[in-house]
């Protein structure tokens, strides 16, 4: 079942925005502060967020921030009760999903959520049979050349894969990758 973090000071909201994820099936964990999101995060490693920008101490902007930078494939979908451009056209360039402004329809928030799963889902099919090898000789620590070796092709084309590997999962390190690829069922634990 995929957890959904609603990060919101004012409770009636996340009372409701909790009703309506919960009659989809989901699971829900709520925070009022950016501060104590973000243990929840660490916590809990939810799906996706959904993050209102007006809070206490630690605004939306830096809170999203601050999760990018521990988790750069979280799905953050910001709300808002002010629907400024400013804000919408930051968020989305800090890596949001969407930007939401309240009040909202129950069926935009639920159509929102669904979107993101599944952009996410379908991004972690994208990996070829090969690739999902090369992920799994990384696992066992080998280098490229090694690799290379391993299936006979050149350590070039390995780099290639693992270029595409990286890009593909939204990763900068090789060991980022292996631990994205294993979280979301690409390759096995073993």
């Amino acid at each position: 079942m995929k957890n959904i973090l609603i990060i919101d000071d004012d409770r009636e909201m996340q009372s409701v925005l909790s009703s309506i994820i919960k009659s989809e099936g989901y699971e829900v964990i709520t925070a009022g502060t950016g501060k104590e999101a973000l243990e929840k995060i660490g916590m809990h490693s939810p799906d996706l967020v959904l993050l209102d920008i007006k809070l206490p101490g630690m605004d939306g902007m830096k809170v999203l921030e601050e999760i990018k930078q521990r988790n750069k494939n979280l799905i953050v979908i910001m709300l808002t009760g002010y629907g400024d451009i400013k804000d919408a056209v930051q968020a989305m360039k800090m890596g949001a999903f969407n930007y939401i402004t309240k009040p909202f329809e129950n069926e935009e928030i639920l159509v929102n959520i669904n979107e993101a799963l599944q952009s996410r889902d379908v991004s972690n099919e994208t990996l070829s049979v090969r690739e999902k090898e090369v992920v799994r000789w990384i696992k066992k620590g080998k280098s490229s050349w090694e690799i290379a070796a391993i299936l006979g092709i050149s350590e070039r084309t390995v780099n290639f894969h693992v270029n595409n590997i990286k890009q593909k999962l939204n990763v900068v390190s090789r060991t980022q990758a292996v631990a994205l690829a294993i979280e979301q069922g690409l390759i096995n634990m073993e």
